[in-house]
């Protein structure tokens, strides 16, 4: 097996961006794996198909301004998380180069908290009472599904860079992020090319899907569940009725 240079982990980062030198080695890495994909499946897109369903009140139409507000803070959450995931794919390099540049400088996993702030924000915009209940459900599976998940990947970054990603876990938070970045060195800047090439486009295009059900079922599906006539009810829609406008 290739081996990295002997030199101190500060000094490999002390000489730019940090390449792998060798091959990830994981006991039953792929099956963990693939038995995460399934929980995730399994666990997180009905929950997210309910945040969707039970978005029976538009959010200018619930009856208490705080209410109005949590589910304003839902929507500016979604649009965080987006704007993590996005900033972070610009910096990633699977497999070939440790990143610790943009948020990878702040948290060990800047992907995985876009994601939990996107769910968060789904959640928060079901209507009142359900996104409390949806909310805890939400964190309760991604604690439970995230936390392995991350676990062996920090098991594959350990075998592929050793003792200059321990001190990289010494530095940078695992989860929520720090206040100021942590940098050494000379890192790779943001590349809207990498960015494309690691499918940025995907969550954008999974956040648009998740938030035009919920618009449907502000102002189309529960409105006619309420015996509006289809007509009525779309015509609501096209004029505002999906996020509570009279």
């Amino acid at each position: 097996m290739e081996t990295q240079p002997s030199t101190s982990p500060g000094a490999a980062f002390a000489q730019g961006p940090v390449k792998a030198t060798r091959v990830a080695e994981i006991p039953d890495g792929k099956r963990r794996e693939k038995r995460l994909e399934r929980l995730r499946l399994q666990g997180f897109w009905p929950v997210y198909g309910a945040a969707c369903a039970l978005a029976y009140t538009a959010p200018l139409a619930e009856p208490h301004f705080a209410l109005i507000g949590l589910r304003v803070f839902g929507l500016a959450l979604m649009l965080l998380g987006l704007a993590m995931r996005l900033w972070s794919f610009g910096y990633l390099l699977k497999r070939a180069e440790l990143a610790t540049a943009g948020p990878y400088g702040r948290t060990r996993n800047p992907l995985y908290v876009g994601t939990w702030l996107i769910g968060c924000g789904l959640m928060l915009n079901a209507a009142w009472p359900a996104n409390l209940g949806l909310l805890a459900l939400y964190n309760l599976l991604f604690y439970y599904i995230y936390r392995a998940q991350i676990g062996i990947e920090e098991e594959m970054l350990r075998s592929i860079f050793g003792e200059v990603y321990d001190e990289y876990c010494r530095n940078v938070p695992r989860f929520f992020p720090r206040l100021s970045t942590w940098k050494v060195g000379d890192v790779s800047e943001f590349s809207l090319t990498r960015a494309l090439k690691n499918k940025m486009l995907q969550p954008v295009a999974g956040l648009l899907v998740l938030l035009s059900l919920q618009v449907l079922s502000w102002g189309l599906l529960w409105p006619m569940l309420r015996g509006q006539p289809a007509a009525a009810a779309w015509e609501n829609l096209v004029r505002g009725a999906f996020v509570g406008l009279p």
